[in-house]
């Protein structure tokens, strides 16, 4: 029976030929489907590092933000610390039951006071008033101009809003041209400051 069945296999060849090409159709199958399952992997990877890249770059730029914080926090209350206070619509439109020469309901303030403080005459314009701000006039006569620049370079740091919509320098008739000696100008500001409802 041994016999039989080995010169049967003998004379048939073509079943071992069907077994190796489907044993190479098989290998080949796999192999295709484990290049493709490697590409994906390889894709997966390089997405997983360029996710990994950005994480990092965010968790800086969140790390540089709380690092900012409190430089916003001061800036944000020095802005709002120039800004002045009105009660109601009173800063934007006129009271038309008020006496206009009554101006001295926006003086009391921190522009004004550092205006006053440094000798000049402040009054509230309340007839200039544009939308959004009020207006001041300062005035001196004895304003020396040695002291202009640092009093201006002192005003405008302290107040971002602050701006000078005129300034008027006069020298008094009795001093000379090109005088030595420390003269008092006639001095007038015309100063805007952003305001805003109380």
């Amino acid at each position: 029976m041994r016999h039989i069945f080995a010169s049967a296999v003998k004379r048939d060849p073509g079943s071992a030929v069907a077994l190796a090409v489907a044993l190479l159709a098989l290998i080949s199958i796999e192999t295709i489907f484990l290049e493709a399952y490697w590409k994906r992997g390889e894709e997966t990877r390089k997405s997983n590092d360029q996710l990994e890249a950005s994480n990092s770059q965010m968790q800086r730029q969140v790390a540089e933000l709380h690092a900012a914080t409190q430089r916003v926090s001061a800036t944000f209350t020095r802005l709002n610390d120039g800004i002045i206070r009105v009660p109601g619509n009173d800063g934007r439109l006129l009271n038309p039951l008020r006496n206009p020469k009554e101006n001295l309901e926006f003086t009391d303030n921190k522009v004004a006071k550092s205006f006053r403080d440094y000798g000049l005459v402040v009054n509230s314009l309340k007839a200039s008033r544009r939308e959004s701000s009020i207006s001041f006039e300062a005035a001196s006569n004895h304003f020396e101009f040695h002291r202009l620049l640092p009093f201006l370079a002192e005003q405008e740091n302290s107040n971002a809003f602050l701006f000078l919509d005129k300034l008027d320098l006069i020298r008094p008739v009795e001093v000379p041209a090109f005088s030595m000696s420390p003269t008092g100008l006639q001095t007038m500001f015309l100063i805007r400051v952003l305001s805003a409802p109380k």
